[in-house]
């Protein structure tokens, strides 16, 4: 009897200790970081690099399900322009650190060494390094804090996606294309409403595991 147990419970430990995967990603921005608008005295414009990139972890279930969660880092920017009015010309230059961790379940349509998948999860947004240098008529360069269109650091989004994953012995590599609608707005113009963040974002992404 001990011994029937035994075999069930390791039976069931080999059926779930599915191996993890590690590895990194790396990707584009499709979509811009911010809208922005040109108004009667002034007008803003997106300076968001385009690039994304961070560590990822996967750990797979049986029937083809698994649980990614990631850690991607963008680098975002704007630029203030006020061309007319009191102070113009003025420009101001901000830049800041975007840190997005996206937990997704997985389900792989089919087996084999390519496999169509789709996923879907929540995705943790974190904006630190927020930095805006202002150069004046006089072209003096002020390094302005607190920034006024950092409006709050932290966000919570829904993303879904869909990509392959291609199995080359032991390296896993998946394209992927990611949609994801952020709940709220880091960043907001606090008075011609000419800046806000765009809360409907779209990535390429390319990852590569062991």
């Amino acid at each position: 009897m001990k011994l029937t147990l035994l075999v069930c419970a390791a039976s069931v430990v080999t059926a779930f200790a599915q191996p993890v995967s590690f590895g990194v990603k790396a990707g584009v921005p499709i979509t811009d970081a911010f809208d922005t608008f040109r108004g009667n005295q002034a007008a803003y414009v997106t300076n968001t690099h385009r690039y994304l990139i961070g560590p990822t972890v996967q750990v797979n279930f049986p029937f083809r399900f698994s649980v990614e969660v990631d850690a991607l880092y963008k680098r975002l920017g704007f630029e203030f322009n006020q061309f007319a009015g009191p102070g113009s010309p003025t420009v101001a230059r901000t830049v800041a650190n975007s840190w997005e961790f996206p937990v997704l379940g997985k389900y792989a349509i089919f087996g084999g060494p390519i496999r169509p998948f789709i996923d879907a999860g929540a995705n943790f947004r974190h904006i630190s390094g927020v930095d805006e240098i202002r150069t004046t008529l006089s072209a003096v360069n002020v390094n302005v804090n607190p920034v006024p269109e950092f409006h709050k650091a932290t966000d919570v989004g829904f993303t879904f996606g869909g990509g392959v994953e291609v199995k080359l012995g032991f390296v896993r590599i998946t394209p992927e294309f990611r949609y994801t609608r952020w709940g709220s707005e880091n960043f907001q113009d606090p008075i011609g409403s000419l800046l806000r963040t765009n809360k409907n974002q779209g990535d390429f992404i390319l990852g590569l595991t062991f």
